[in-house]
């Protein structure tokens, strides 16, 4: 049986039974890891096995897993670096460290969609940069606005701005703190205020499509209070989904969307490389098989 390791965090929950659904769905075995407990390694003969940090040596695995949020910097540079020295030694790696580099900047994953799938809108987007003044940013996107953490996770660092006076505070708290991390502001989709359209990829297809709802809050995630319902995606957004995750390099993951005015009229919102691969609504387990099998194939 092919093996495999789940990479996961030490402040991830469930994962027991996320191995077993792991299983269950994909046909393949998986060991649990903590990936702060891998120390990627370089040189002569080390790409015989994987080190830990206790130093026991794993045998190379088939294919490699990551589910892993909200990390600090140091936490994502050593995950990069134990899924590039996974690659470096031919291991299949669910998702590359360089997909997840593109799907944790918004505006990136944005600049290479205008390439790949031009035929779906995206809203208006600008990058806030030093001197940037809020009329600037009215002229341009107009109100509302929403600020974005460029690379936030979970709907952390989105907020709502609807006015100018609010906006030049926001823009001179932006200023004043230095936060490390850059911040893009972006036409609001009105429209779509409260919910969005996930789309899940799966090797070359979609396994699956679901609306996620949050009637309390802007931003649509589930862990904020929202919910999640079964919804068939129209054929032209699965097909717009599946291109753009090609390429940024996702093998599974998720491709999001706004939903727009008129019936069938969607917006792109973002791209995920860490998504859940259990029992979630609009999941066809079968078509998931299905996919996992192609996606594997060379291992079997």
């Amino acid at each position: 049986m092919i093996q495999g390791l789940y990479l996961v965090d030490r402040r991830h929950e469930n994962v027991d039974e996320e191995v077993r659904l792991f299983r269950q769905t994909m046909g393949v075995d998986v060991r649990p890891l903590n990936f702060e407990d891998v120390v990627p390694i370089v040189g002569p003969g080390d790409e015989d096995g994987v080190l830990l940090t206790n130093g026991e040596r794993l045998p190379r695995p088939d294919f490699v897993f990551t589910r892993a949020f909200r990390l600090s910097e140091t936490e994502s540079y050593q995950l990069k670096a134990v899924l590039r020295m996974m690659e470096g030694m031919g291991v299949l790696c669910i998702n590359p460290a360089d997909c997840k580099d593109i799907t944790s900047d918004k505006l990136r994953t944005f600049q290479i969609a205008r390439r790949v799938i031009p035929e779906i809108p995206i809203p208006k987007t600008m990058l806030i940069v030093p001197g940037t003044e809020a009329g600037q940013v009215a002229d341009y996107i107009g109100y509302p606005v929403v600020l974005k953490v460029l690379h936030g996770e979970g709907g952390a660092g989105v907020v709502l701005v609807e006015s100018e006076g609010e906006l030049k505070r926001m823009l001179s708290m932006v200023s004043a703190c230095k936060p490390g991390d850059q911040i893009i502001a972006q036409q609001a989709i009105m429209t779509s205020k409260g919910r969005d359209l996930r789309v899940m990829v799966l090797g070359d297809g979609v396994m699956g499509s679901l609306v996620r709802i949050n009637p309390g809050n802007f931003t649509s995630n589930v862990h904020q209070g929202g919910y999640a319902a079964a919804f068939d995606a129209p054929e032209n957004i699965k097909e717009a989904a599946v291109r753009l995750a090609k390429a940024i390099g996702i093998k599974m993951g998720s491709v999001d969307f706004l939903f727009g005015k008129n019936e069938g009229e969607f917006y792109l919102c973002e791209a995920n490389s860490s998504i859940g691969f259990n029992s979630v609504p609009g999941v066809d387990q079968n078509r998931m098989m299905e996919l996992a099998t192609g996606l594997l194939g060379d291992l079997r």
